[in-house]
């Protein structure tokens, strides 16, 4: 088995799907052959630096994968059978394609991946706990404003009228709530 990297354009003009179709269809090819799957990159379109099959763009996938020559060489017939594909090129990047070292390889990198977007989401659920917290914060604080302007409006509205005896009282009042402080303090 070795080490093999293939890029392929496809035909621009194929819809989401039809491109999606045509990229299982070769990852097919190459699991039925016995390979396995390093890497599948889909790049996207892209202008291309010349014309090709008189198109100026084309949908860029990249595969990288260890396999048998036999699977390359049936990958490659079917690339140029079929019309959707309007370029591609193997490379060999290495004589030995160590299979076991590859398998974890990729579970290293799933599991990271996984541990990442684990870790993403909880960051993401401490921000919106946080922003609802600050947020109840906020309309407990309007709330508490809004009632203390309440009660201010209703002393105001319910306080003594000029000329009552009550508002004689009220100096002496703050005199007496002044001065038990200070007796408090004589005693304690």
């Amino acid at each position: 088995m070795r080490h093999y990297e293939t890029i392929f354009i496809v035909h621009p003009d194929l819809s989401e799907e039809e491109t999606t179709v045509v990229v299982d269809k070769f990852s097919g090819v190459l699991a039925d052959g016995g390979a396995f799957m390093v890497k599948e990159d889909l790049w996207g379109r892209r202008r291309l630096a010349y014309v090709v099959k008189k198109q100026n763009k084309g949908f860029f996938v990249r595969f990288e994968y260890g396999a048998a020559s036999a699977a390359v060489t049936e990958m490659e017939r079917l690339f140029k059978i079929d019309e959707q594909v309007i370029r591609f090129l193997t490379v060999k990047l290495a004589d030995d394609f160590d299979l076991e070292a590859q398998k974890e390889a990729k579970a290293e990198a799933e599991a990271k991946a996984a541990a990442d977007a684990k870790a993403r989401e909880e960051a993401a659920a401490a921000r919106a706990a946080e922003a609802e917290a600050k947020k109840q914060a906020e309309a407990d604080a309007a709330q508490a404003e809004a009632q203390a302007a309440e009660a201010k409006v209703e002393a105001e509205e319910e306080g003594p009228e000029p000329g009552d005896e009550a508002s004689d009282d009220a100096p002496e009042a703050v005199e007496a709530a002044e001065a038990a402080p200070e007796a408090d303090k004589e005693q304690g």
